[in-house]
């Protein structure tokens, strides 16, 4: 070894030049410096000094200031490797809803503890008339059965009392024997304003009749009752009679 190159060495030693990047890299620049200064018959102060340096650079703590890999047969193999790397893997939070559950009502059905339960329809207005006549000798009595749903008629705006007879909830009745002669009951001045249906039946019996002749007459029987039109409607049955 030279004395230049002696003292060369000593001094990049003793006194390193600060370094002007990762330590890795300022130690990779000194070595690739000193490379440069060779001469032709210097190979193994060179391959010396470079062992030199990578002990030197060993003191180092940062894990990048690992000398670089050299080419040099007699060198020791060092591998460098970077920093550790951290593979961090987020899960996304597990969303756990809340069941919500509701309940809902169905207009003109109620649901109770699973059973449906529907409310029965709502009865057409309509009047059924049966007439039984019974006839001695030539006198005949008739008895009247009438059924049906009506609307309550109203007096002064006000509906007829709850209990009513279903007869009385007519506005008259009127009935022909056939012969000539009528009868028949007046059923006052009732108003068919209202809106209150009632379903109801009711037998009576209208006064007799005697005939004058023999023969075979035919009664006929109106009656009439309030319907949802705000009007009434009349209601006709007829049956045979015969007298001897």
């Amino acid at each position: 070894m030279t004395d230049d190159l002696k003292q060369q060495f000593e001094r990049l030693v003793a006194d390193p030049p600060p370094p002007s990047a990762v330590p890795s890299e300022s130690v990779f620049a000194r070595v690739r410096t000193a490379r440069r200064r060779r001469t032709a018959g210097a190979l193994t102060l060179a391959a010396a000094a470079v062992v030199a340096v990578a002990v030197a650079a060993g003191n180092l703590t940062d894990i990048n200031s690992s000398p670089p890999v050299t080419n040099t047969p007699s060198a020791p193999v060092t591998i460098v490797t970077g920093p550790p790397t951290s593979s961090t893997s987020t899960t996304p939070p597990t969303s756990t809803g809340a069941t919500s559950t509701t309940t809902g009502t169905t207009t003109g059905t109620t649901t109770t503890g699973g059973t449906k339960t529907t409310p029965p329809p709502v009865r057409p207005i309509a009047v059924d008339v049966v007439l039984k006549p019974t006839v001695t000798g030539r006198t005949v009595s008739v008895k009247v059965t009438l059924s049906g749903t009506v609307i309550v008629p109203t007096v002064d705006g006000r509906n007829l009392p709850a209990d009513t007879s279903f007869l009385n909830l007519s506005g008259g009745t009127n009935y022909y024997w056939g012969d000539g002669a009528q009868g028949g009951s007046d059923g006052g001045s009732p108003g068919c304003g209202g809106t209150t249906r009632k379903t109801g039946r009711e037998t009576y019996s209208i006064e007799t009749h005697t005939y004058a002749q023999p023969g075979t007459y035919a009664l006929r029987y109106e009656v009439r009752y309030c319907n949802a039109k705000n009007s009434a409607f009349t209601i006709t049955k007829t049956a045979k009679v015969t007298v001897r």
